[in-house]
Parts: C-alpha cells; structure tokens; sequence
C-alpha cells in the first residue's frame, strides 16, 4: 500500500454510502489541468470533511489507492477563502 498526496478542488459531488460507520464519497478535481476527476472516499473523521466541504473548495490530501481505483482519505486539510473584513 503506497500512501500519496493529492491537491485539487472539491468537484460539488457528494454521496452518503454509509451512516454507521460514516462513509463518505468525495469527487475531486486535481490542480494537473489535463488530469481526470479522482473518486475519493473516507472513513475516519469523513463527518468533519462533509462539515468543512463548500462548493470549489480546495483540498489536500494524503492517502492511498485501492483494489478499485478509488483514492482512501487519511488525513485531509480544506482550503478556505479568505475574506476582507475591512475596507
């Protein structure tokens, strides 16, 4: 099992596979222009990622494939926008 990183943003498409334990499925643009949409799950902590997903946001995460193609979530960090506070 080899562990990897990917960057890329949040495609707006999620699925609910499973309430116990929480699965979840996460569709994900990598940063490569010409790289094809990655389909990612997760487990462990996947009901603070469902929490923290906004539409296009940007992702980081680190994990690995499995027998399916499907990129597993370890760990993961979500990019939020900054915004002005004051003029």
């Amino acid at each position: 099992m080899e562990m990897k990183n990917l960057t890329g943003r949040y495609d707006n498409q999620t699925k609910i596979l499973k309430l116990d334990p929480f699965m979840l499925y996460v569709r994900v643009q990598p940063t490569d222009t010409q790289a094809r949409p990655v389909n990612c799950i997760i487990v462990k902590h996947a009901l603070t990622l469902y929490y923290q997903l906004k539409p296009n946001a940007q992702l980081a995460l680190y994990g690995h494939y499995n027998t399916r193609h499907q990129f597993v979530i370890t760990k993961f960090m979500v990019g939020q926008a900054v915004q002005v506070l004051a003029c």
